[in-house]
């Protein structure tokens, strides 16, 4: 198992290399993970700070305006290595932290029907946690692209993750974990948490994610 950094622990300039590994353009994922990165950036370090960002990233055309559908992850890169490269660790930590849990928002309040949550909320944890591993499985593409996703019972595993963070100064995947983490606090156990204890851009075999309890 890969070592895995604390936030603030580490120089968040060398991207070049690490974005050439881990941007492909045969991936393509969901449009929330453009969206929400900007209304995140919006929240907690304002809209000049955003837009700055983008332009950095050369991303200025989807500074204002949403993507017209799915994105390459080597565009979710530039933007996610970007903001590690302007905002110190924390804050650039923080900022992929919320664009998961507004993506988590999106999905609840747009793509699980109501009355599948009502039954998930109801249903014993063991069964309501894997029909929603299964789920996640299955929409796997909205995040991972082409990755390969393997699901046990109390882990998440993406295999080649296309937009895995590397070591950018912050946590790895901390969006991919807040979006895990919001769906199953809210549908499965509000005590469940979920963190990532291996990860690509550290060496590891997959970018994989561990649910227990507090």
């Amino acid at each position: 198992m890969s070592a895995m950094p604390d936030a603030g622990t580490l120089d968040a300039r060398p991207f070049a290399d690490a974005a050439a590994g881990f941007a492909s353009g045969r991936h393509t994922v969901g449009p929330n993970a453009i969206i929400q990165t900007r209304d995140a950036l919006d929240e907690i370090v304002g809209m000049a700070r955003r837009r700055a960002v983008f332009a950095g990233a050369g991303l200025g055309f989807l500074s204002e305006r949403d993507p017209d559908g799915m994105v390459e992850a080597r565009i979710v890169n530039a933007l996610n290595y970007e903001v590690a490269a302007q905002l110190d660790p924390q804050t650039a930590h923080a900022v992929m932290k919320r664009a998961g849990e507004l993506t988590g928002d999106y999905i609840l309040a747009n793509r699980i029907p109501k009355p599948a949550q009502w039954l998930l909320r109801r249903l014993p944890r063991a069964l309501a946690q894997r029909l929603l591993m299964a789920a996640i499985a299955r929409n796997a593409w909205t995040f991972a692209g082409h990755a390969r996703i393997e699901t046990g019972p109390d882990f998440i595993a993406i295999h080649d993750n296309p937009i895995c963070l590397g070591k950018v100064g912050f946590s790895s995947c901390v969006w991919h974990a807040a979006v895990f983490r919001r769906l199953f606090t809210t549908l499965v156990d509000p005590a469940i948490t979920i963190h990532e204890t291996e990860c690509v851009g550290w060496g590891g075999e997959a970018c994989r994610f561990e649910i227990a309890e507090m």
